[in-house]
């Protein structure tokens, strides 16, 4: 294949202050969904010895609820006119709504039962998500607004990534955290003060809550809409939900984008959460401080490595296209989820990191490409129903990618109790339970990357093929 030039015409640059500015707005998104994500098994698991099974509810609840009001939001975005536009009114307002929020998910009282404090977590998550939800799709939207150039969309989102990795750094380490002399607490049986999950994490929300608002809103005042100040969709006809979900599911590449995005997130998902049993109680021998810092250490390999692979896979899509960019990123992370039942092992701990290697690397691609192509697959819907419905792609693609890992583990917490584990036993599990566990801890995954790759195969999504869509969107509605 001829290599593809990367000369972006200087109308289609996005300036860097313009591309910060939207960055700022990444560690947002990763701290709004994924600390609950990372700490929901060591806290409600763990230390609160909440039923693996009500974990998983906990967290499916919430992504079932993003399922409905994700296309809402996104629909009231995309059929919003304002002389602010249609997306930066809702950035501003959801950054403040939802840090002031988020606090309240962590301070329920002490002594509920495990059934009341799931309901407290599902309330006010619910009500978190719900303000979160008003940020995040105009957010992910304007992202499909910043350039029409095929190459300039990777740019814009590597400077999101590099925020976006460190800020995963930070989530990372939350669980490590929270367990500091900081954050003891008295032990009722014992009168010592001892680490708690649940302490830490209560304080640590009210510094999130500040990150969400300062951060949420920069990118409402720094970052134009593009299409919008065009007239492209400002006089663009308003289209009901359902009308536009249809046209949204009826785009043959963005499902099978989606599917693919459904199996590669559901593999990891699992393999991320049966990873921080397997690693605790079956390497560490259920050393929780232990195991913290390991998933500290595991954190600065994978940023490093994944802060060092976004540019080598942001110059590679520029030569190769995005596509393949996504079939070398799978590969790396099949490679680390088919040999840990060699690398997991008490002998070696440290032997733990290199499969970290091969993720950092493989979800720098990842992370890289397919919000870049999502922006592709909008195009490609603009030439077939001639509108721009950036809110409806975002909404569907951001429920599919959250689904994605809590049906991860909405599965892994069944799983771990047909294992037979018991958090109560600590680090003298029964050696058939950790056989069990390490067993779905390669077949599971492995099994669903398989499937990912096989649906990339199907997704064709090339340089020339988008050079060809724009020139046909703009001799038919002009440039933007």
């Amino acid at each position: 294949m001829a290599e593809q030039t990367t000369v972006i015409a200087p109308q289609d640059r996005v300036p860097f202050r313009k591309k910060l500015a939207y960055a700022l707005g990444g560690p947002v998104d990763i701290l709004s969904v994924w600390v609950l994500v990372s700490i929901a098994y060591p806290l409600f698991n763990m230390e609160l010895q909440m039923r693996p099974l009500y974990v998983s509810i906990l967290l499916m609840s919430l992504r079932l609820w993003d399922g409905i009001i994700d296309p809402i939001m996104g629909c009231i975005s995309d059929n919003t006119r304002t002389r602010w536009g249609r997306r930066r009114p809702y950035i501003l307002v959801g950054a403040i709504l939802a840090g002031l929020a988020y606090p309240l998910i962590w301070w329920f009282p002490d002594g509920l039962s495990q059934e009341q404090t799931l309901w407290w977590i599902i309330g006010f998550g619910i009500l978190f998500y719900t303000c979160f939800t008003v940020w995040a799709m105009p957010y992910q939207s304007l992202l499909m607004e910043m350039t029409p150039d095929y190459n300039e969309r990777t740019r814009v989102t590597e400077i999101r990534g590099y925020l976006q990795t460190l800020t995963g750094f930070v989530n990372g380490w939350i669980w490590w955290l929270t367990l500091r002399p900081l954050f003891h607490v008295q032990s009722l049986e014992t009168g010592e003060m001892v680490g708690s999950t649940l302490n830490g994490m209560r304080w640590i929300s009210l510094v999130i809550a500040g990150v969400i608002i300062l951060f949420g809103v920069i990118p409402a005042f720094f970052v134009k809409e593009r299409y919008y100040e065009s007239n492209l969709t400002k006089n663009q006809a308003k289209v009901g939900l359902f009308k536009s979900l249809k046209e949204t599911l009826s785009n043959r590449v963005f499902v099978l984008l989606c599917a693919f995005t459904l199996f590669f997130l559901l593999g990891t998902a699992i393999f991320d959460s049966y990873g921080r049993y397997v690693g605790t109680y079956y390497v560490l021998g259920g050393d929780w401080d232990l195991a913290s810092r390991f998933s500290g250490y595991g954190t600065v390999v994978y940023t490093v490595f994944s802060l060092a692979f976004i540019p080598v896979f942001r110059w590679l899509s520029e030569r190769i296209g995005k596509t393949k960019c996504l079939v070398i990123s799978v590969c790396m992370v099949l490679v680390s989820a088919a040999t840990t039942w060699w690398t997991f092992t008490p002998d070696f701990p440290y032997l733990m990191l290199l499969n970290t290697v091969f993720i950092g690397s493989g979800y720098a691609g990842l992370w890289l490409m397919i919000p870049s192509m999502q922006i592709d697959v909008v195009d490609l819907d603009e030439l077939k129903t001639g509108e721009r419905r950036e809110g409806s792609f975002a909404a569907i693609f951001s429920w599919i990618l959250k689904l994605s890992f809590c049906v991860g583990f909405l599965i892994s917490g069944p799983l771990l109790e047909w294992t037979g584990f018991d958090a109560a036993l600590g680090g003298e599990q029964p050696e058939a339970v950790l056989r069990n566990m390490r067993i779905g801890y390669i077949v599971i995954p492995v099994t669903a990357l398989i499937f990912a790759l096989a649906l990339l195969k199907l997704v064709h999504i090339s340089p020339e093929r988008m050079a060809e869509i724009r020139a046909q969107l703009e001799a038919r509605r002009g440039q933007v």
